[in-house]
């Protein structure tokens, strides 16, 4: 029979900075064309989408199959907005071994692959923004504050007050994203389907977006997306695609980049200095949910 692993167990096998660890390696891998990463399928239903893939982190590792649903409206209903599983199944026999709670799985390796990126490209960060404080955004900012011990770190909320819990990780909430200028680093994590940034932050700043993940949903507007000075995704190909930032973006007569860069060339070889504004986009990839896969089991001795 296949184990299954909740969040606490799953959470209690691994460390941030092991799961970063994970995610900077596999797109390394995936930039040597060295994972193996079948279609990724997205459909959306209005405001909805369901997604399925299945993926490698390296030839010879487990094959995972992740599935799930995007319904923001679940907040109502008391149920979680994302919900996802993913599946591990035996080399040999083809029969699923486990399955560990996709949430937390996506997640964790979610927000460690925005700190990657950003503790790359913005090392200086010390004003940080989170647009979107759900799950996502809570776990971002938590990271974030971890990593970069800003001297501001606010929360965007359209039903924002100023208030902040003693345990929070924001210095403050506000519901005014006009706030953002002059921000290093902004992470959006919104079920969006409109632009929900439309201006620049800081000269040398990057904007992580992580709710671009559908042809429908678009967290920059093409205007300014059309005016980086550099456009990270995780997979370009995926992204043109599926990415509704970035369709719309090369939807433009001009753009100041020519094809969205993988950011895999961040972590293959010599660390790079990037300057002006970026953008990073991530839709998901299995390869990611894989990598971390690989990880847990090798915690738990398999």
């Amino acid at each position: 029979m296949a184990t299954f692993l909740s969040q606490s167990e799953i959470e209690a096998l691994c460390t941030l900075e092991e799961v970063i660890a994970t995610q900077r390696e596999v797109f390394a891998r995936h930039a040597r064309a060295e994972t193996v990463l079948g279609p990724r399928a997205v459909l959306t239903q209005g405001e909805n989408a369901q997604f399925s893939y299945i993926a490698r982190a390296s030839s010879g590792g487990p094959t995972i199959v992740k599935f799930g649903t995007v319904v923001p409206s679940n907040a109502q209903r008391g149920l979680p907005a994302v919900q996802t599983t993913v599946a591990v199944l035996d080399a040999e026999t083809g029969s699923p071994t486990h399955f560990f709670d996709g949430e937390t799985v996506t997640r964790l390796r979610t927000v460690a692959t925005s700190m990657a990126v950003a503790n790359t490209v913005t090392a200086h960060a010390k004003r940080i923004a989170i647009v979107g404080i759900g799950h996502q955004g809570l776990a971002h900012a938590t990271a974030a504050r971890e990593i970069f011990q800003p001297l501001e770190l606010i929360g965007i909320s359209r039903q924002a007050n100023s208030s902040c819990a003693g345990d929070s990780p924001f210095t403050s909430i506000t519901s005014d994203i006009s706030s953002l200028d002059g921000f290093d680093l902004a992470f959006l994590c919104t079920n969006s389907m409109a632009p929900v940034l439309s201006n620049p932050l800081a000269e040398n700043s990057l904007v992580v977006s992580i709710g671009s993940f559908a042809p429908n949903r678009s967290e920059i507007s093409p205007e300014l997306l059309s005016k980086a000075d550099h456009l990270f995704v995780d997979d370009p190909a995926i992204s043109i695609e599926q990415c509704g930032s970035v369709r719309g973006a090369l939807a433009q007569a001009t753009r100041s980049w020519t094809e969205p860069r993988g950011i895999g060339s961040l972590f293959h070889g010599p660390t790079p200095t990037i300057l002006g504004r970026s953008y990073f986009f991530s839709v998901g990839l299995g390869i990611q949910d894989a990598a971390l896969v690989e990880l847990l089991l090798k915690k738990m001795g398999r």
